[in-house]
C-alpha cells in the first residue's frame, strides 16, 4: 500500500462499507488456473491466514541541533529506533564511520547518533552524540564527502553527503563519520526514523561500522 490503511471493526464495516464486497474491510482475490486437465490449485481456507503489520513512524523532531531529545539514553520521542549492540574494542579508537543502505522516500527521514565508551569511564550511561552532517562538514581532500567538522554543536545526525530520495525499492548507500575524537574503547550505534506517511518508513540493510584510532 502506498498510503496507511485501516481495518474496520465489524459494526463499522455492516455501517460503513456499504459499497465493498460483502461490507468487508478486507477482501482477498485469488486467480487459479492449471495446464493440466487432472491436476488443480488448491487452498486450505480452514487454516489460511492473513497477517496485518505497521510501521510505527512520527516526526516528532523538525530541528535536530536545537531539540536534544534524541540524544538522551531514555525518552527518545520517536516511534521507531534502532539501538545497537555495545561494540568493544581491543585497541582505542579516536573516529568512527558507518555505511547503511536504505530506501528512503521523500516523506521519511532518518539520523545516526553514536555513544563512545571511554577507557576511563564508569558503568553510568553516557549521552548519545549526532553525527556532524554534511551542511556541518567541508570537504577537504576533495573525495566528495565531508571530513572537516566546522561546528560541533550544529551536528544534524545526517549523512556525509547530501542522498537524493530513493525511486520504488532503490536501495542508497549513506556514509556517517566523525573523526578526531577522545580516544574511545567502545561505541553502540542509534539510528532515529521519521516521517509523515507509515506506509513509506525507511528501510535498511547492510549496517556496518569502522573504528579507526
Amino acid at each position: 500500500m502506498t498510503t496507511p490503511r485501516l481495518l474496520c471493526s465489524e459494526i463499522n464495516e455492516t455501517n460503513r462499507l456499504t459499497n465493498l464486497p460483502l461490507n468487508r474491510s478486507v477482501t482477498l482475490g485469488i486467480t487459479l488456473s492449471t495446464d493440466s486437465v487432472n491436476i488443480s490449485p488448491v487452498i486450505d481456507i480452514q487454516n489460511g491466514v492473513i497477517i496485518y503489520q505497521r510501521s510505527r513512524l512520527n516526526k516528532p523532531i523538525l530541528d535536530y541541533v536545537k531539540d536534544g531529545r534524541s540524544n538522551l539514553t531514555s525518552g527518545d520521542p520517536h516511534a521507531s529506533v534502532y539501538i545497537s549492540n555495545q561494540v568493544d574494542l581491543k585497541n582505542p579508537a579516536t573516529s568512527l564511520k558507518v555505511l547503511i543502505a536504505s530506501v528512503k522516500d521523500a516523506s521519511a527521514d532518518f539520523r545516526v547518533l553514536y555513544q563512545l565508551i571511554r577507557p576511563d569511564g564508569t558503568d553510568t550511561e553516557l549521552k548519545y552524540n549526532l553525527f556532524p552532517g554534511f551542511d556541518n562538514l567541508t570537504d577537504t581532500d576533495g573525495d566528495g564527502f565531508g571530513d572537516q567538522v566546522i561546528d560541533s554543536s550544529k551536528n544534524s545526525g545526517k549523512p556525509d553527503s547530501f542522498v537524493s530520495p530513493s525511486l520504488s525499492g532503490e536501495f542508497k548507500e549513506y556514509q556517517f563519520s566523525v573523526d578526531n575524537l577522545e580516544e574511545f574503547t567502545g561505541y553502540k550505534i542509534k539510528i532515529v526514523m521519521s516521517g509523515t506517511n507509515e506506509a513509506k518508513s525507511p528501510v535498511f540493510k547492510d549496517l556496518r561500522t569502522i573504528a579507526l584510532a
